[in-house]
């Protein structure tokens, strides 16, 4: 019962996500109907889909399931109806909903078209991968790092930085930083190589225990003590599932940007103020 339970909870949720109108009648007429709402169809395969997201259950579950999918949607048809009575659908929130749940999934469809072609990359390509990468998988490494956020000023923050270049343990350093009335907050946290970003990585893997970095945000003092490092090499065969779904999406991406560049080029485009296309180099 837990999973008809958990569809019944699900329902007033179902009822507020309201994605769409009214589906054209033409489009409706391919629909194999599960049921018909004031001449509505709701698709079987809808039902299908929902229901197939609460797992098998137990015999004879199924239909009952299926069933209860179809009365929350049911339920949701007739609230939809009802707004589009009230026309609220001519309201600019539910406007622009309605049109980023389209895009949304026209936009999927559309980059499931472009990709069903990509080949999934051969153990050769695995192989090079693992290889040009050691930092990732041969020479893996476990970080253990402090995390100090300092709330400095202009005044102030060159005598932290003085500070954090004379070293010692992260409880030393934020004390001191403490002592020049700056109040300091902070975390440890424990990355593996592959969490990290690639420049801090770099930077990281050429420091020593005990080491740190700073860097200026907002007109804090960030600080990143290295506390200590753990060899955890990875292996090529169980790397080699992972490295694959990488490679795989990285060419559906480079196949998807390259696509989306052709379209945006024959594409207008116009931008209304305060609006403007992205600088690249900003968003890198």
């Amino acid at each position: 019962m837990s999973h008809l339970n958990g569809l019944a909870g699900c329902a007033l949720l179902s009822l507020l996500l309201l994605v769409g109108c009214n589906t054209d009648n033409k489009s409706a007429n391919n629909l194999k109907p599960a049921a018909l709402v004031n001449g509505q169809v709701i698709a079987a395969d809808q039902i299908q889909s929902e229901t197939a997201k609460l797992g098998q259950g137990t015999d004879g579950q199924g239909q009952a399931m299926a069933n209860l999918a179809l009365k929350n949607i049911v339920d949701q048809e007739l609230l939809a109806q009802e707004a589009v009575k009230a026309k609220l659908n001519e309201k600019p929130e539910v406007q622009w909903k309605l049109d980023a749940a389209r895009r949304q999934i026209l936009a999927q469809s559309e980059i499931e078209t472009m990709t069903r072609d990509v080949v999934a990359p051969a153990q050769a390509e695995i192989k090079a991968y693992y290889d040009g990468h050691p930092e990732l998988f041969s020479q893996h490494k476990i970080y253990q790092l402090a995390y100090l956020v300092a709330n400095t000023t202009p005044e102030n923050i060159a005598k932290a930085r003085e500070l954090v270049q004379k070293g010692g343990t992260v409880q030393a350093l934020a004390a001191a930083i403490q002592a020049l009335g700056i109040t300091v907050g902070g975390q440890r946290v424990v990355k593996g190589a592959e969490e990290l970003p690639k420049d801090a990585l770099d930077r990281f893997s050429a420091m020593k225990a005990g080491q740190s970095l700073t860097m200026d945000q907002g007109g804090k003092l960030n600080i990143i003590v290295l506390e200590g490092v753990q060899e955890r090499p990875i292996a090529f065969e169980p790397a080699t599932q992972t490295i694959g779904a990488y490679l795989i999406n990285d060419k559906k991406r480079q196949q998807i940007d390259g696509q989306l560049s052709k379209i945006r080029t024959s594409a207008r485009i116009e931008y209304r103020a305060p609006y403007a296309a992205p600088d690249a180099a900003k968003v890198k």
